[in-house]
């Protein structure tokens, strides 16, 4: 059966992303709170009534939050500008590094501003291609991907013939690349298997295509480098097997959040 990308995103857990907000713009940051959701993400609108604007603890509070989350819509308005906090929030915002955010106008018109959201979507999904004998390294790539508040595509469904892998996996291969992020695990593991080596070669071309391809080889095993020299030629992959694979996998997913996208 046939499986899109969205579909998987609404199976699955979505980004988390934070919407800097006043309370007094609720109607119309409904209408970006509903549209995330629509697209199978989580955003998060915090009014905290337990606490008034006096509470000494809610500027740690609003700190502590932010520097947690990694996707922030920031909803600008007069209100906004005129609140005790959310200019703090922005500032705080820019002031982390690794944060991805976009800026919707709420006294222009949303819907011409949606692809400001796409574009935080966008960079904020990402999809794993493995071996299924590669399963355990895949599995710690999604768990560190998800602490950072990503949207995962993890197929772990076997594929019964190539009939089957053409119908789904080329097809998502290509929708995942044009909707976020496809890392392709390259080890000599999915170099054996006709499904996952057939997986490998279309990654590749897709690619060769740009230097800014959203399609990103990483090498899990040292070998691959040499086997696969001619094909990675003018192609940036990621080498996960060039230090501590813990602190690896951090680099890679710092990579993600500045490298340029299609």
């Amino acid at each position: 059966m046939k499986l899109s990308l969205q579909d998987n995103i609404k199976s699955n857990q979505g980004a988390w992303i934070f919407v800097s907000h006043s309370h007094h713009d609720l109607e119309k940051v409904r209408e970006i709170r509903n549209y995330l959701e629509q697209r199978g993400h989580n955003p998060l609108l915090f009014f905290l009534k337990c606490l008034n604007d006096d509470d000494a603890r809610l500027p740690e509070l609003i700190r502590d939050e932010i520097k947690e989350r990694n996707w922030f819509v920031l909803c600008d308005s007069p209100n906004a500008k005129a609140s005790k906090y959310i200019p703090e929030e922005v500032a705080l915002v820019e002031t982390f590094d690794g944060k991805s955010k976009e800026t919707i106008d709420l006294t222009q018109n949303i819907q011409p501003q949606l692809y400001k959201l796409e574009r935080l979507l966008k960079r904020a999904t990402v999809f794993l291609s493995y071996s299924r004998r590669d399963k355990d390294v895949a599995e710690q790539i999604q768990r560190a991907l998800l602490r950072h508040d990503y949207c995962v595509w993890f197929d772990k469904e076997e594929v019964a013939s190539m009939d089957a892998w053409d119908v789904r996996n080329r097809t998502a291969l290509d929708e995942a690349a044009t909707q976020g992020f496809v890392l392709v695990l390259l080890s000599a593991h999915s170099l054996s298997s006709p499904y996952c080596q057939a997986e490998v070669e279309a990654a590749l071309q897709i690619a060769g295509r740009s230097q800014r391809s959203n399609v990103i080889p990483v090498v899990i095993t040292p070998s691959i480098m040499e086997l696969l020299h001619s094909q990675l030629f003018n192609i940036q992959c990621f080498d996960l097997t060039s230090g501590p694979f813990d602190d690896r996998i951090e680099e890679l997913i710092r990579n993600l959040k500045t490298r340029e996208m299609e």
